[in-house]
């Protein structure tokens, strides 16, 4: 019996190079593009991890509005694709979100 979950909730902010989108010979509309996690370690330094994302169909023509810099919440499974000779991991996404997120002032409202 195989017993497994692939999923993946990210967020994080649309990598220097924005979204691309690319349509399959079918028509279907592939967006791809990075996204910039960060992290704060113990001692304050700031770690960021670049992960590439992909989505299909009407949720990438809906990414094609997103600019880089902009903060989204982005929930998908992990996935292989094709690179060059080989082979990376991504995530492929049902969904990508912007989201408005308030100043951080480190002093409570």
């Amino acid at each position: 019996m195989l017993v497994s979950v692939n999923r993946v909730v990210l967020l994080g902010t649309i990598g220097q190079y924005g979204v691309e989108v690319r349509y399959g010979t079918n028509g279907t509309p592939c967006a791809s593009f990075t996204l910039v996690v960060a992290e704060q370690g113990g001692d304050g330094t700031v770690f960021t991890t670049l992960i590439p994302c992909q989505c299909w169909g009407k949720k990438a023509e809906a990414a094609s509005d997103l600019d880089a810099g902009q903060t989204v919440l982005f929930e998908g499974k992990l996935a292989k694709r094709r690179k060059g000779d080989g082979w990376e991991l991504c995530v492929s996404g049902f969904e990508v979100l912007p989201v408005g997120l308030p100043a951080l002032t480190g002093s409570p409202a």
